[in-house]
């Protein structure tokens, strides 16, 4: 009995396998865990005031990976039929004709049919009615690969009173994805 008492403990300190984390770890694991809250926190602060402020590629519901990159999609048909659409389309295909004089612009598009509308509210007050129309310009790179660029008319309104040019541009220039050949035959199929 004395022999099998003695093997117990013994045998208890091997079967514990458990993995204690180093300090390292631990503060990887609780500074992530802060992080995420922080964001949260701001998220939430920024929904209150009324300011987007998620503006991550990789939360586009639209976003397209390949080999680890998000890329936007490849809009080629316009669906906007408003009388003021060339007035957008040629803004957008001048500017991107400015930054990328080589590129061959393939297609000039407002790939939705209408205005996209959203009310800002402060706590359940409504302050102001927003728009925006998205404009995506897609040029040939020479041999190398494809330029797809997005850009935003945004206008305004305040209860009581007419839509007016948001602050910020008009487009504003939102984002640029350089496609690579590879990257852009598997968008494309």
């Amino acid at each position: 009995m004395a022999l099998l008492a003695m093997g117990m403990p013994a045998s208890a300190q091997t079967e514990n396998t458990q993995q204690t984390e180093t300090f390292g770890e631990r503060f990887s694991r609780l500074a992530k865990k802060t992080v995420k809250e922080m964001e949260k926190a701001g998220h939430s602060l920024g929904d209150a005031i009324g300011f987007d402020d998620r503006v991550n590629p990789e939360e586009d519901a639209d976003s397209v990976k390949i080999g680890g990159t998000y890329y936007m999609p490849l809009y080629t048909v316009n669906l906007y039929k408003g009388t003021d659409a060339r007035v957008y389309t040629d803004q957008c295909r001048s500017m991107f004709q400015m930054k990328y004089p080589e590129a061959k612009i393939q297609s000039v598009v407002l790939p939705q049919k209408e205005w996209v509308a959203t009310t800002v509210k402060r706590g359940n007050k409504v302050v102001q009615y927003l728009q925006t129309m998205y404009c995506y310009v897609l040029a040939k790179d020479g041999d190398d690969g494809y330029i797809n660029a997005r850009f935003s008319f945004t206008r305004v309104k305040q209860p009581g009173s007419s839509y007016k040019h948001a602050a910020g541009g008009w487009p504003k220039w939102e984002r640029t994805d350089v496609i690579p050949m590879e990257d852009y035959v598997q968008m494309s199929k």
